[in-house]
């Protein structure tokens, strides 16, 4: 979108919230990448439907001895934890606000946990939880005797001991081998990736998405299509495949099909033949003859 647009700061804030929490399971990836694989499956980003709503779990650890459920943030500043209302506090740049209880939350999540597992047939195994704050720079604090937050926070560089801890508690399996595979195998099956429709979310039409090919290097759309590149009368950049992420822009803003008209007019070219040989050459699946012809995303594009 234009900078200009009123939705902007809305989107980029949003941007930016989720980016906060990607590089926050992805920086607990370094210590649990000294978990052996042998004995531990990691899952990212499960997305579960319980009843009729989904609930998503950041990270969940399952080995034959029990299962963890890990809620992660990647929050700056200050995070307090108040003991009798269980109220949680955010504080950074000098500005407080009141947030959702993380340990709440996966709490919550273990609890739909355990139901999705029973009613899919599971043997019973304990599910423990911790809120894991990533970011090493970040001050957690608590009012006294508020044993039953703490047992349940930890910063990532505390998390494998807090893993050991647990495992240690445990003198016998769980679960035997084919019942793990039986978990992993319902659980990866039963997975379904949240795909927005993000012009709906925020109230957009695709009339308000700038068209064109973004520079690979200035982020401009500012690109011609001539002899066979892509040229950005920018910064002069050349390439042959920036239309790429154009297009997969398309089919995640706009629909998940196109036209070749269509291609042509989001991509700001002006020969059908030229927008034929790039649909032809990313190998899409089409349906319909000549002008009517209609080409589909694929779940690898």
């Amino acid at each position: 979108m234009p900078t200009s647009h009123p939705k902007w700061s809305v989107a980029l804030a949003d941007y930016k919230r989720r980016m906060a929490g990607y590089r926050g399971e992805k920086s607990l990836d370094f210590h649990l990448s000294m978990l052996p694989d042998s004995k531990y499956l990691i899952f990212h980003g499960l997305r579960l439907i319980y009843g009729q709503f989904y609930f998503q779990i950041d990270i969940l650890l399952l080995c034959s001895i029990f299962a963890m459920v890990l809620e992660v943030k990647n929050m700056t500043g200050e995070i307090s934890f108040e003991k009798d209302f269980k109220q949680v506090t955010w504080k950074r740049n000098e500005v407080e606000e009141r947030i959702k209880n993380p340990v709440i939350q996966a709490r919550l999540q273990v609890r739909k946990l355990k139901n999705w597992l029973r009613d899919h047939n599971c043997s019973e195994v304990p599910i423990h939880y911790f809120f894991v704050n990533s970011n090493e720079k970040t001050i957690i604090k608590t009012e006294p005797r508020n044993e039953q937050m703490i047992q349940h926070i930890c910063n990532s560089e505390n998390l494998l001991e807090k893993i050991e801890q647990i495992t240690k508690y445990y003198n016998s399996d769980k679960l035997d081998k084919k019942e793990l595979k039986k978990i992993k195998r319902l659980l990866l099956t039963n997975h379904t990736p949240d795909n927005p429709d993000i012009l709906q979310a925020y109230n957009l039409s695709p009339k308000d998405i700038l068209s064109g090919v973004q520079c690979p290097k200035c982020s401009s759309i500012q690109m011609d299509y001539k002899s066979g590149k892509w040229c950005c009368s920018k910064c002069k950049t050349l390439s042959k495949t920036a239309h790429i992420q154009t297009i997969k822009d398309y089919f995640l803003l706009i629909k998940p099909s196109i036209t070749n008209a269509e291609l042509c007019q989001f991509l700001h070219i002006d020969s059908g033949n030229i927008g034929y040989k790039i649909l032809k050459s990313m190998n899409f699946p089409f349906s319909g003859k000549f002008k009517k012809r209609v080409y589909y995303q694929t779940s690898n594009q």
